[in-house]
């Protein structure tokens, strides 16, 4: 069945998702960034107390001070305000940019990528063009704009309803009177604008977690390719597996000449065997092998002078453990002997 007729029904491996990653793809809201900012205007200025009454002061001052209104005047004014309002604001551009930061790290981690920046003509496709007007998430997109005009309206509504009557009263209120009281009902307006703002951004995280686990969906078949790429055909598997018992057996007749005796069947069975009372709790088998194996263990073996004994039960019995593997207590007097008459004809004693 053609990869694009499958359905997306499995979840994404981790190696889907390092991918996803590489590119730049991540889930990540920017309802839920944008938000920090005003939030974090917002709390500046409530916790500085009186900051935005000391500006609206310091502008009044600043305006009585022009007395000749001379172009040149106006032009020393304006470069002094701006550097006063550059300090003044400096603490809030610092805080907003952290804040900035930390949320978008929060969403997406430690992440520097230039693929999003490589030239894409998928891109620009019309075809796929007109597919994203009509997708789920410029539907979503439609509707939470939507939504979201209408409570800002309703909110703003509701806020300033109940206020309207003292607008009139603010002409005769001197401009400390008429910056509390614009500060209080900004104050009010912006935390019911938050607040709703913020509800809006959860929703919209909440979404692109969803879409974007959805679009990392794979086929039944992605996840059949994948695995043949990071673990090999089973034609590779094969090959590396005879590979890696080449290598073990190669390893394992190195260990032959170190053997104290070849106990054999005598035509189709060879076992190497080995004891060191200092380092082993009891006789090891080196290496074992049956037909060409143990044919070319045994010439191993006449060459390096290993003695060879032919005893058919017992290299059956000792056949059956695996290379490195101890000797069972029920094998120890068979052994023994042997091991006994080979130390004797080499002038040592066993432990």
């Amino acid at each position: 069945m053609p990869e694009e007729l499958q359905e997306r029904t499995e979840q994404a491996t981790p190696r889907r998702r390092e991918k996803a990653r590489q590119k730049g793809e991540v889930p990540r809201s920017r309802e839920l960034t944008s938000i920090v900012g005003p939030w974090m205007i917002l709390l500046y200025f409530v916790f500085s107390g009186t900051f935005l009454v000391s500006i609206i002061n310091h502008m009044k001052e600043s305006f009585i001070r022009v007395k000749n209104p001379e172009f040149v005047s106006i032009l020393v004014i304006i470069k002094e305000e701006t550097k006063w309002f550059l300090l003044q604001f400096a603490p809030i551009g610092g805080i907003l940019l952290f804040a900035v930061l930390v949320v978008h790290f929060v969403q997406t981690g430690f992440l520097f990528t230039g693929a999003p920046l490589v030239p894409d003509l998928s891109r620009i496709s019309p075809l796929k063009g007109i597919k994203r007007m009509f997708s789920l998430n410029a539907l979503f997109e439609t509707l939470k704009g939507i939504f979201k005009l209408v409570a800002l309206g309703l909110v703003i509504y509701f806020v300033l309803k109940k206020d309207v009557n003292i607008l009139p009263l603010l002409v005769d209120m001197d401009v400390k009177a008429i910056a509390g009281i614009s500060f209080q009902k900004i104050y009010q307006l912006m935390l019911a604008c938050l607040i709703m703002l913020t509800v809006f951004a959860g929703i919209d995280f909440a979404y692109q977690r969803w879409q974007y686990e959805r679009n990392l969906r794979m086929t039944k078949q992605e996840i059949k390719e994948e695995f043949k790429e990071t673990e090999g055909s089973p034609m590779v598997r094969a090959r590396i597996r005879s590979l890696q018992r080449e290598m073990a057996r190669k390893r394992m007749m190195q260990e032959v000449p170190k053997a104290d005796v070849v106990i054999t069947n005598p035509l189709h069975i060879a076992v190497c065997i080995k004891y060191d009372s200092k380092n082993m709790n009891a006789p090891q088998v080196v290496a074992k092998g049956a037909n060409i194996l143990a044919e070319k263990i045994k010439e191993i073996a006449r060459a390096a002078g290993v003695p060879i004994y032919e005893n058919k039960p017992l290299a059956r019995a000792l056949y059956k453990i695996p290379v490195g593997g101890e000797i069972p207590e029920a094998l120890y007097k068979a052994v023994a002997t042997i091991l006994a008459t080979v130390y004797r004809l080499k002038g040592r004693q066993i432990a």
